[in-house]
């Protein structure tokens, strides 16, 4: 019996739970462990929680709550760092190629460069059917396979990169173009860049809904993703479309620094993105994602 982890909130508290067909467990109840009551305590204690959440699963008890009447958070409400892959779609490179009357660059395999990654702030992110408002002009869309670290991890190699990830779920890498750049400096200064105002603003990062244990997907490389604004679709593409592979990305963190159980690392965006046409997001618009069978992340614009 498959299962899916989430937090939601309980009163103004946001707690952890564990959902087996639409039913809601409070997973401090579920595992008869009171000190289990946020994700990231789960995901600290992942090695030894995960035989017992997939024991549960298979024998759970009657009761629990309705889907429908539980108020979704993010899976991992403060994520300890959110790393987020850049250009990393051989679609949405082409796409951006085009757009910007640019050469199309080789594999960056060829030249012997490595997966690039910037870090958004954990204040940034946000559950499904949470409205974000919309503080820029060119308020971009971004869907992206979000992986979560269940086990400390560094010096990781091809072969046992996954070995730290407990699940994946969707997210939306919202982006404020407009704050890309400070137009006033030199194209050549290295503080042109404003990575805090174009990524970082409150609402940016949303993740859900839930968490699908990595052990339920086949092959994290070969999953559909999808984005609809409106109802109409603007993003269509397949994971398998990465230019560094998510087993490439962790290698390439881990040689620097040390992931930790709740990081969570965003692999990059297909093509379809307001960048690549110059349209963006207006209030009252919805933004639907879905990921193979992830489950939808739905986001209203104010």
């Amino acid at each position: 019996m498959s299962y899916k982890l989430l937090s939601y909130y309980e009163g103004s508290d946001i707690i952890a739970g564990i959902m087996v067909n639409e039913r809601i467990y409070k997973l401090s109840d579920a595992l008869a462990d009171a000190s289990l009551h946020s994700m990231i305590q789960v995901l600290e204690q992942w090695k030894t929680v995960r035989p017992k959440l997939i024991a549960f699963a298979e024998k759970a008890p009657s009761g629990g709550l309705p889907l429908a009447q539980v108020k979704l958070a993010a899976p991992v409400p403060r994520p300890p760092t959110i790393y987020c892959a850049g250009a990393n779609y051989t679609d949405h490179v082409a796409n951006m190629a085009r757009a910007l009357n640019q050469k199309m660059e080789p594999d960056p395999h060829e030249n012997g460069l490595n997966p690039w990654h910037f870090i958004k702030s954990s204040a940034s992110v946000v559950g499904t059917g949470t409205s974000v408002i919309a503080t820029s002009k060119k308020l971009d869309w971004e869907a992206e396979l979000a992986l979560v670290v269940g086990a400390r991890a560094r010096g990781l190699t091809l072969n046992n990169a996954l070995d730290c990830i407990a699940a994946v779920t969707n997210a939306n890498d919202f982006s404020a173009r407009d704050y890309l750049q400070r137009e006033q400096l030199d194209f050549r200064s290295p503080f042109k860049y404003d990575w805090i105002g174009q990524k970082s603003f409150d609402g940016s990062c949303p993740l859900g809904p839930w968490l699908t244990p990595l052990d339920d997907i086949d092959d994290i490389q070969s999953l559909p993703i999808q984005l609809w604004i409106n109802g109409e679709l603007k993003q269509n593409s397949n994971t398998q479309n990465m230019i560094f592979t998510a087993a490439e990305q962790l290698v390439q963190l881990s040689s620097r620094l040390t992931l930790y159980p709740g990081d969570v690392i965003l692999t990059g965006t297909p093509a379809g993105t307001g960048a690549e046409s110059g349209n963006y997001l207006k209030p009252n618009d919805v933004v639907t994602i879905k990921i193979g069978e992830l489950g939808e992340l739905v986001n209203k614009i104010e």
